[in-house]
Order: structure tokens, then C-alpha cells, then sequence
């Protein structure tokens, strides 16, 4: 797993230092028309491409049914800093529309490509106290799971373009609806949030 990650940053990085000025959209379209790449490298690199050092783990499970292939996809999804300007009570509203948004970032941008079973985790990293020991340890805090071509469907999910927002990255009105209306679609399978102390 570990050398298929290394290999699929390495092929990115190449893609990223011939097309540095390229918005993600425009990544992802690169990757996805490079013939040389099968669906799963594709897949997995405009994850990457989309998401960068915040994409922790990505997985795959290609399937068949009677309309051909279709993915199962589980991505890990986070941050690298432990500090939140949020308060306890938006902490976790906040997340949750940032996986939402990435997801849907991410199923727009691979239209192309059937998915069943989607799941996405959210994974912080988190101060830790020990006696006097102190240090930042990733924890997983949020996953929910939801079909993907169920996802496709939402109401205002293909009229809007996922990466509309201001010129501060704050996704615009129809975007946020979308989002809403995801979130009201996912299962949750783990909820930590009320763990989490914000100070």
C-alpha cells in the first residue's frame, strides 16, 4: 500500500511540476486524458491532485455489475495543523461541510467513473498531553458512508460547479445547498466530535 502511494506521488509530482500554475480541475483533466494510465492510477492521482497533502489514505475496490465497472472508494481526508479558530459548537458543522465538499469535488471531477459505496474519514491531528510529555498525534474523528451514483443525484449536484466560491475560497450559496443536501445522505458509521475539546 505504502509503495503504491509513494509510486502515485511520484507520478503526480511530475504532472505537478509541468503544469505548476494548473487549477486542480485542470490537473485532473491532464491526468484523466493521459492514455497511458489505467482507471484505478487515474482515480487515485486526481485525488491527489484534488485534495494534496490533505489526502491521507485513498482505497479502491473496482466491481462489476450489469452497467459495467464501478468503484467503491474510501478516502481519508484531514488536515496538517491541530489549531481551529472555531468554536466547540461550529467545529463540527464546519468539518462536516469540508468533507462534503471535498466529496463532492471529487465526484464531480471524476463524472466519468461509476461509484458505489463511497466512505470518507476525517482525520486530525490533535494535541496530546501526557504528564509532561506533549506532541500532535492523527486521530480518525468523523466517517460517514453513502452510495456514490446516489450522491451524483442530489438535487442542484450537476448544475452546479463544485469549486464556484469568492475570491477568499468560500463556496458559493448553490454549492453550500449541494452540500447540505449531501450531508443529509451520508450514513455515519463514527462520530468523535463531541470528544474533541476546543480551547
Amino acid at each position: 500500500m505504502k509503495t503504491t502511494v509513494y509510486l502515485l506521488l511520484a507520478l503526480l509530482a511530475l504532472f505537478q511540476f509541468s503544469s505548476c500554475s494548473k487549477s486542480p480541475q485542470e490537473k485532473v483533466r491532464t491526468i484523466l486524458s493521459d492514455a497511458q494510465l489505467n482507471e484505478e492510477e487515474k482515480i487515485k492521482m486526481a485525488a491527489f491532485a484534488l485534495f494534496g497533502e490533505r489526502l491521507k489514505e485513498i482505497d479502491l475496490i473496482k466491481t462489476q455489475d450489469d452497467k459495467g465497472t464501478k468503484y467503491e472508494v474510501y478516502l481519508g481526508f484531514g488536515g496538517t495543523s491541530a489549531l481551529t479558530f472555531l468554536g466547540s459548537e461550529k467545529y463540527s458543522d464546519h468539518m462536516k461541510l469540508e468533507l462534503a465538499l471535498g466529496t463532492y469535488k471529487f465526484l464531480q471531477s471524476l463524472q466519468g467513473f461509476r461509484f458505489g459505496k463511497y466512505r470518507m474519514s476525517l482525520i486530525k491531528p490533535f494535541f496530546i498531553k501526557n504528564g509532561e510529555a506533549r506532541g500532535a498525534e492523527e486521530f480518525e474523528i468523523y466517517r460517514f458512508r453513502a452510495e456514490g451514483e446516489d450522491l451524483k443525484n442530489i438535487e442542484g449536484f450537476q448544475e452546479t460547479d463544485a469549486f464556484s466560491s469568492d475570491n477568499y475560497d468560500v463556496p458559493s450559496e448553490q454549492v453550500v445547498s449541494v452540500l447540505k443536501n449531501m450531508i443529509d445522505h451520508w450514513q455515519v458509521e463514527l462520530d468523535q466530535f463531541a470528544r474533541v475539546e476546543i480551547k
